[in-house]
């Protein structure tokens, strides 16, 4: 199918903008290793040097798990993260090549240039024999180019019997398929507790100042006024991203979602309607957008919040400048342990709190996933393809898992007396007093998780178990889990639907427009320099621009995949 012009025109633009180093680095092909900031190479799964291993021993008892006989190297393009920089030649790396002798070499992008990275290296088939996905939408929007490897052929027992476990145990990935063809492999989570974005706030502050904990938004706001009343040099609730962050953390709680599904910023599963609606076309957003209003005219938002970048709620609210968040409420522990550092700062405190009520009788929240992960697609030009699919499969297995979340048996975990991998408290207590957190930094030093290469992946089970090792476990922990728990209003995300590819490229279209008409004005209500009575007019535009159409064809193909899995 031919892509849109639409398509074709960002991609160009996207390349013409980017810097000389970024497409260099993109273009290279060279195989040594690649630090934060490259990418680089045509893919392949070439032979290695003599300096990724000597042993070449054909597979036999000693090397059970071994998917060549020869060293070969995976290149695998990946997003780096501030609260666990990724890295080469780490423990579980080295660990992996020899149980499997597949050299993976990582090509590290930031954060902040990822999905601009990306979207050159898939526009230009030019990217490593595996990519992380950011989205749902690179699927549909890449899959009738022929650029990733078809998955369904190796799909079975035979070929692939730890994956096909999880793909009989979780019938839903068929969601993944484009035209009934399997494109990616997600990643599966392994023993996840539910959290989520949620409401964070100072709990030590309310006491001490007489201020129940708020059970509506409304209440919500009365008490970060009091907090700025009281300190005036504050700025009570800190936001990271920019304004699309604050919008995608808010607008589920407010009334009216602002998108949860990769594919642009507008449509979104609400539960209680059992629909998908593009959340600024519809009459609650207007709510969301008061709300923020009301909020930014009292001065308890960041005034910057427009701007601020990813590091601005992290350190406003560790130095005890900002008394409240709505983003990942996990975070609020990291930040508690970062504020009882400060003298006189000993008993602060950072609490989620349960979902207020908004404006329409409703609490609601979206945590996050505890099924599926990170998508990534094979490169369809990638050389050893047999054995490259053998190591994806091994990455499922027991053995692979328990590499990539615990490390190296002996170094850093030991098998317990049932079987299970447990940390060895002797290698985890370096990390005691790391920022921004013991766990992150043992992630890092490791290699091992879900933000790194791992495909059956852990996040909150090691948290846990490394917490409790380094003592950061603490009575805000017991607290924190036991209200998640408790928390009625969270409900796991909804799984996207696969469209047809005619589907994807007009959705791709209608979005397109859409995104770019609303992300314009947005800013305008929230800061008041536009009258909140005015939207109605931007909501006839946009149906105008096909959004009735756009949630229709969303919905047909719900309709169709909830079908397909009765």
């Amino acid at each position: 199918m031919k892509k849109s012009l639409l398509k074709k025109a960002t991609a160009l633009l996207a390349v013409a903008a980017m810097s000389a180093s970024l497409l260099a680095g993109c273009a290279s092909g060279e195989q040594g290793n690649t630090s934060s900031g490259e990418a680089s190479s045509q893919p392949g799964s070439s032979v290695a040097d003599s300096s990724v291993g000597s042993e070449q021993t054909p597979q036999e008892n000693e090397h059970p798990s071994w998917v060549s006989e020869t060293p070969i190297e995976v290149r695998i393009m990946l997003m780096d993260n501030a609260n666990q920089p990724l890295a080469n030649d780490t423990p579980a790396h080295d660990e992996i090549f020899n149980k499997t002798n597949v050299r993976i070499k990582l090509e590290i992008v930031p954060q902040s240039s990822y999905d601009d990275k990306k979207n050159i290296a898939l526009s230009t088939n030019n990217f490593p024999d595996i990519v992380y996905l950011r989205s749902y939408t690179d699927i549909t929007d890449y899959a009738d180019e022929g650029i990733f490897e078809p998955l369904s052929q190796y799909i079975n027992e035979e070929t692939m019997p730890n994956f096909y476990k999880f793909w009989q145990q979780y019938p839903e990935m068929q969601r993944y398929m484009v035209d009934g063809e399997m494109y990616v492999f997600p990643g599966i989570a392994r023993e996840e507790t539910a959290n989520g974005t949620g409401p964070v706030i100072r709990t030590d502050l309310l006491e001490e100042n007489n201020i129940p904990i708020p059970n509506t938004f409304d209440e919500l706001l009365e008490a970060l006024a009091k907090l700025k009343e009281i300190y005036p040099d504050s700025i009570p609730w800190a936001c990271r991203q920019g304004t699309g962050q604050l919008l995608k953390t808010t607008a589920y709680m407010l009334g009216c979602g602002h998108g949860d599904n990769g594919r642009g910023q507008g449509m979104y599963w609400d539960a209680d309607k059992g629909q998908y609606v593009y959340g600024p076309a519809a009459e609650e957003f207007k709510a969301v957008l008061t709300y923020l209003n009301k909020a930014y005219e009292m001065g308890v938002l960041d005034p910057e919040y427009a701007t601020t970048d990813a590091n601005s709620m992290a350190t406003n609210a560790s130095s005890g400048k900002s008394f409240f968040f709505l983003d990942n409420s996990g975070f609020g522990q990291n930040y508690t342990n970062e504020l009882r550092k400060i003298e006189g700062l000993e008993n602060a405190t950072f609490q989620v709190i349960p979902i207020p009520e908004n404006s329409f009788g409703q609490r609601r929240a979206v945590a996050f996933g505890t099924t599926f992960g990170k998508l990534f697609a094979v490169n369809a030009k990638a050389e050893n393809k047999e054995e490259l699919i053998k190591f994806i499969d091994w990455m499922y297995s027991q053995e692979g898992s328990d590499i990539t979340n615990y490390g190296v048996e002996g170094l850093s975990f030991q098998y317990n007396a049932e079987g299970e991998p447990e940390f060895i408290p002797e290698y985890i207590m370096q990390f005691k007093d790391a920022s921004p957190s013991d766990y992150y930094a043992a992630y890092s030093n490791l290699g091992i998780t879900k933000l790194d290469w791992c495909l059956w992946a852990c996040n909150t089970k090691t948290q846990f178990e490394i917490q409790k090792i380094t003592g950061s476990w603490t009575e805000v922990s017991d607290e924190y889990w036991e209200i998640i728990a408790a928390d009625e209003a969270y409900v796991q995300p909804h799984m996207s639907p696969s469209f047809t590819a005619e589907e994807s490229e007009r959705i791709s279209e209608i979005t397109t427009d859409l995104d770019t008409f609303f992300a314009q004005e947005y800013d305008k209500y929230i800061m008041g320099n536009a009258d909140i009575a005015d939207w109605d007019k931007l909501i006839q535009k946009a149906e105008e621009k096909g959004v009735r159409e756009l949630e229709q064809i969303w919905n047909d193909a719900e309709a169709r995949a909830a079908a397909a899995l009765q």
